[in-house]
């Protein structure tokens, strides 16, 4: 009985979570429902459309709490300028950067780079795998110790002005087993992929992305975060926050669920085998820091 009173008083105190939508679309909709069908059921939400926001706010509403789904809507609580914190979603950690968020945490789409990296070494039982970006990524400890332990080596490849995406993509393959695809919207983008999967598939060098929609156009594997595994995140960081609103929260978290997608026909392709997705799992969660 004080444990739901204490649950009972926290949610009182939320008032009610404001969702706020970029847009109208499935994948938002179903991390929402993912999201209610896991947080305590006696808190009450809100949806609104990120154009909507201040016309469909009521006067005791702008101190609610706020959750955003995609940049415009993370953009359009930010504006708000009310001192309260949020959670959002959505976001790349690219796009996080840009846009300077204040009071949001925010799950990031991106999965931790150390889960990228046992991903690619179990799916191809690789030597080396190489990524491309537009600065460097800067290793810490435990990612250098994870690579010695796994015995796995990653390369990185700059591009710029002088050294242009399919000549530097071209240069990456020859030189490693695979080329890692991470979330750079500047890099792999509609302009973009078609050249990339088409130049991994003829080099005959697999593609590991962070897209299911990659997959299908010709990547061989990702791993991502799907609505629903977004929805449960979100989930767990609002049940926290409801029963103790005074726990403080990163400023932004990476993925902790995470789904994987595999594309049969350019394994045969290739001649990769496969190893089945609950081995993978199994391998990847006893990897995990």
């Amino acid at each position: 009985m004080l444990l739901l009173a204490g649950l009972t008083t926290a949610a009182s105190a939320a008032s009610q979570i404001v969702i706020v939508k970029s847009s109208d679309n499935a994948y938002f909709n179903q991390s929402i429902e993912t999201l209610i069908n896991h947080v305590d059921p006696l808190t009450r939400f809100k949806t609104v459309m990120a154009e909507d926001l201040t016309r469909e706010l009521e006067d005791n509403e702008n101190n609610s709490f706020f959750v955003t789904l995609g940049q415009a809507a993370a953009q359009a609580v930010n504006r708000l300028d009310s001192g309260r914190s949020s959670f959002g979603a959505y976001l790349t950690h690219e796009q996080y950067k840009d846009l300077q968020l204040e009071n949001q945490s925010t799950v990031l789409l991106d999965q931790p780079l150390h889960r990228y990296l046992v991903f690619c070494k179990l799916m191809l039982a690789a030597g080396s795998i190489g990524l491309i970006d537009d600065r460097e990524i800067r290793l810490d400890r435990s990612q250098s110790e994870l690579l010695e332990r796994l015995d796995f080596e990653l390369n990185q490849y700059r591009i710029d002005q002088a050294n242009k995406l399919l000549p530097v993509l071209r240069r990456l393959l020859r030189q490693n087993d695979a080329l890692l695809m991470l979330p750079r919207q500047s890099i792999y983008n509609r302009d973009t992929l078609k050249g990339v999967l088409l130049t991994s598939y003829r080099i005959r060098k697999p593609a590991i992305s962070y897209s299911p929609a990659h997959v299908k156009s010709g990547a061989l594997a990702s791993i991502y975060s799907s609505p629903v595994d977004i929805g449960r995140h979100l989930a767990q960081l609002i049940n926290r926050k409801l029963q103790y609103p005074a726990h403080e929260t990163p400023a932004y978290q990476f993925a902790k669920f995470y789904s994987i997608a595999t594309n049969r026909r350019i394994a045969k392709a290739l001649g990769i085998e496969l190893p089945a997705e609950s081995e993978l799992r199994s391998a990847i969660d006893r990897l995990e820091p």
